[in-house]
């Protein structure tokens, strides 16, 4: 259990609601920046890759912010005392699941609420992560739903049926958000390594963002994990465009372990510049990171990559390409 030390004096006029809520059996009480896994009971992305199955996620943007989880009655509670001047995110939740395509495969898929508060109010906005475009049956997720506590009541934001049907059949936003999420793939020649170009906008008129490249020269014909686990292996990210907005670096560097590292301060200040590329990797079982020519040690480079491979789009798409022979155009909703 973590204690932010500015509890007592800033959370007075929450203590009943958060009371009855540290009061339910079997609840884990979160609070302090950071990200914290739990189990998926309904399976991860590539197995193996997160241990003991800890693939799920809630993450706190805010040191206010405090998340109790009780796995026993499947509910996330969210709380936050403070007031915003602007709408801020707070928190997130990153359930993991599976569904079956219209062809018959079981694909991975994530589903992903971003808790905001704007003043005194919440807000939760929600979207859905998966290699393949497609609509899915047989919808396989842990049935958690989220709450977040107003004053002394709370209010459920995401029910398990809300949930399931977020990855089940997509909205029309989502639709529209598809068919401008371009994914291509680089592979040419037989070659095994994961490796794609993310583009928006229409088909020929996409302008592409991004590219990420997996490789793993002495695993190839092996699952992710078990690549991983040879020691020898490199995540590659390179931006194609200046215009990769700052925000989106910065959350995603503080969730994937990275925004502490010294190398890459000045990405964390102000995004990426075109072409500009960062890599984690391993030689040896040596972990390591690179950025602007330069490369430093990096002990946690082996868990900041399986957090980004499971967790996000890019990642899920290079994942499951590594482990497909040719995989059919990829698409997601949102981020």
């Amino acid at each position: 259990m973590r204690i932010h030390p500015s509890f007592s004096l800033r959370s007075i006029t929450w203590v009943p609601a958060l009371a009855a809520v540290c009061a339910t059996a079997g609840a884990a009480d979160f609070t302090g920046r950071d990200v914290f896994n739990f189990k998926s009971d309904s399976g991860c992305p590539f197995g193996a890759l997160a241990p003991a199955s800890d693939c799920n996620r809630r993450a706190l943007d805010d040191p206010d912010t405090r998340v109790s989880l009780d796995s026993a009655a499947h509910t996330i509670r969210f709380a936050n005392p403070r007031s915003y001047n602007e709408k801020t995110i707070v928190g997130d939740v990153l359930l993991q699941g599976s569904g079956q395509s219209r062809s018959g495969r079981r694909v991975p898929l994530t589903f992903h609420a971003l808790l905001s508060r704007s003043g005194n109010e919440w807000s939760a906005s929600s979207h859905a992560h998966s290699p393949v475009g497609d609509e899915f049956s047989d919808i396989r997720i842990d049935p958690y739903q989220v709450v977040v506590i107003e004053g002394s009541t709370e209010r459920v934001v995401f029910t398990p049926a809300q949930i399931s049907e977020t990855l089940a059949k997509p909205s029309l936003a989502a639709r529209l958000a598809n068919e401008l999420v371009q994914v291509q793939d680089n592979r040419m020649g037989g070659a095994k390594d994961a490796d794609i170009t993310i583009g928006l906008g229409l088909s020929r008129a996409s302008k592409s963002v991004a590219r990420a490249h997996f490789r793993a020269p002495s695993a190839r014909g092996l699952q992710l994990a078990e690549a991983m686990q040879q020691g020898n292996w490199t995540l590659e990210l390179q931006a194609l465009s200046g215009q990769i907005p700052r925000q989106v670096v910065q959350r995603d560097l503080f969730l994937y372990g990275l925004e502490s590292q010294s190398l890459l301060q000045p990405l964390l200040q102000r995004g990426f510049h075109k072409n500009e590329k960062l890599v984690l990797g391993a030689t040896n079982g040596k972990g390591y990171v690179r950025y602007d020519g330069q490369q430093r040690e990096f002990a946690g480079a082996d868990a900041s990559a399986r957090a980004f491979l499971q967790d996000s789009f890019i990642g899920l798409v290079l994942g499951w390409q590594q482990q497909q022979p040719r995989p059919s155009k990829a698409k997601a909703d949102g981020r």
